[in-house]
């Protein structure tokens, strides 16, 4: 009925048979493909009741994967499914009394996977629609999840990898999402009911708003990683990734991960309004300052006023691990920035007196007050909130200067690997353009073309992390440039390993 040249649905003809088709009910391609739509129209019956299983291996889930897959390797058969649904769901005469509610279950399950043709997608929302919005219908709730479904697959372009067996064997039995483990800074686990349709945004903003994030655009500063046993760097997932079919393929390879929500961008301001946010922040900016990251040490000696902050900052630490002693001698050398112990002027004996100084101010703090305070006071210091990476700046093919690069608001800095100065500094308004570039022998470089119409400069660095400055270098230009009311392109642009393409900054 649906088979003719033009492709034209009508789905008022579309109606429920208890006999299997013989042929397709659009017009294919090839004969295997029509066979391939048969089999999925018999695993549609099977599913709903109204052809028996031939054996007794063949299960509902069984039904399911195969339809599933046959959709996933055919993007033809994709409508053909969809329109065999619309046609056993309507006017269902079948004798067996789940067959229809079955068939929307079945209908639900197919549009959180996969997007129909753009010919086909008036009709198939406007018959959803019909079934969601009538609520004299026993299905119409589930009719209202496959439109949901539906929305969602358009929205962010649906999923890319087969699921798995047992995803398809809970959601063939009614549960509709799985539990989830995921990661904040400093080891606390959020368990987040993630279904078929989750992807990577919709964590964000639930654990956004959990941490008190509710604006938007703050959300935005917030990644969620995938950390895979073995793989040395990783970038942010893109927020459009289905959860499950990272999830799936890895367990599928038996890999051992992760996913760790975190702070990957710091353009707005700290907040002290939420435990779970100083809680997340401050696990994340302890490691870099205790490595010495955030510390400037100009002609390797530190100022007065770092002194008085790090002497500080230790009593502080060891409150905010809820220790009630006064810290020792053998506690406070964990408790300073590594560079800060190997300062000649001071010995350790003054370390301790300062730091036991500072105890009887800081002893009758929380331990979250006592990481609150800290953040309070690392704020100031002006490499807090950067994201490091090591790199090599390459001016002349002769000269290769191993350097530390810092990102943050204020713009790209070149840092000296000892002392943390600022060796060169562009402000983002000064950054034209990034290009990363693969040489034949592997080794990954980036660009960067900074100045302005008058005097333009090109600065190659030689790094592994090329895909990560690129993207966060993007995405704090794009802050900076609606925060000036600029209207920019506001899209990351993320090249492939090895293209060259200039990625120009839209301003």
């Amino acid at each position: 009925m649906f088979r003719s040249e033009t492709r034209t649905y009508k789905v008022d003809l579309v109606k429920f048979t208890s006999t299997p088709i013989e042929e397709s009910l659009l017009r294919l391609e090839s004969p295997e493909l029509s066979a391939l739509a048969v089999e999925c129209f018999v695993s549609v019956m099977r599913y709903m009741g109204d052809l028996p299983m031939p054996t007794p291996d063949t299960t509902e889930v069984k039904c399911v994967y195969t339809i599933l897959m046959h959709c996933h390797k055919h993007e033809a058969l994709r409508d053909e499914v969809y329109c065999q649904l619309m046609k056993q769901t309507t006017n269902n005469k079948s004798r067996q009394p789940e067959s229809c509610q079955r068939g929307w279950r079945l209908f639900s399950i197919v549009a959180a996977y996969f997007i129909c043709s753009t010919t086909l997608k008036p009709y198939l929302f406007k018959y959803l629609e019909t079934a969601a919005y009538d609520k004299r219908r026993a299905y119409h709730g589930t009719a209202t999840v496959c439109l949901q479904n539906l929305r969602k697959t358009f929205k962010y372009g649906g999923r890319k990898n087969v699921p798995s067996v047992e995803e398809i064997t809970a959601i063939s039995a009614g549960r509709n999402s799985k539990r989830q483990i995921y990661r904040l800074p400093g080891g606390t686990e959020r368990v987040i009911n993630t279904k078929s349709t989750t992807v990577v945004q919709d964590i964000i903003e639930e654990i956004c708003s959990v941490i008190n994030v509710r604006d938007t655009h703050e959300m935005e500063e917030f990644s969620l990683y995938c950390i895979v046993e073995g793989d040395t760097f990783t970038m942010p997932l893109a927020r459009e990734e289905y959860v499950l079919d990272v999830t799936t393929e890895l367990q599928k390879n038996q890999q051992v991960f992760f996913l760790i929500f975190c702070r990957s961008v710091w353009h707005h301001p700290l907040r002290l309004d939420s435990s779970l946010y100083v809680e997340v922040v401050f696990n994340q900016i302890a490691p870099d300052y205790l490595e010495g990251l955030l510390l400037v040490m100009p002609g390797e000696q530190l100022e007065q006023e770092a002194v008085y902050d790090i002497a500080k900052i230790a009593a502080l630490l060891h409150r905010a691990a809820d220790i009630e002693h006064m810290p020792l001698m053998k506690e406070i050398k964990f408790l300073l920035p590594k560079p800060a112990l190997a300062v000649r002027d001071i010995k350790p004996p003054q370390w301790v007196n300062m730091v036991q100084s500072n105890w009887r101010e800081v002893e009758g703090l929380t331990p979250m007050q006592a990481k609150a305070h800290t953040l309070d006071i690392l704020q100031k210091w002006p490499l807090f909130g950067s994201s490091f990476f090591a790199v090599k700046r390459i001016s002349d093919p002769k000269e290769r200067s191993d350097h530390i690069l810092a990102l943050n608001r204020n713009g790209v800095h070149f840092i000296d690997l000892v002392t943390h100065e600022t060796l060169l500094h562009y402000p983002f308004a000064e950054v034209i353009s990034t290009r990363k570039v693969k040489s034949e022998d592997g080794a990954l470089f980036l660009d960067m073309k900074c100045g302005n119409l008058m005097q333009q400069r090109i600065t190659r660095l030689q790094t592994d992390q090329a895909h990560e400055i690129s993207r966060l270098i993007r995405q704090y230009i794009t802050m900076e440039q609606r925060q000036r009311g600029i209207n920019g392109n506001h899209s990351e642009q993320q090249l492939p390993v090895g293209n060259s393409n200039e990625v120009p900054v839209s301003r």
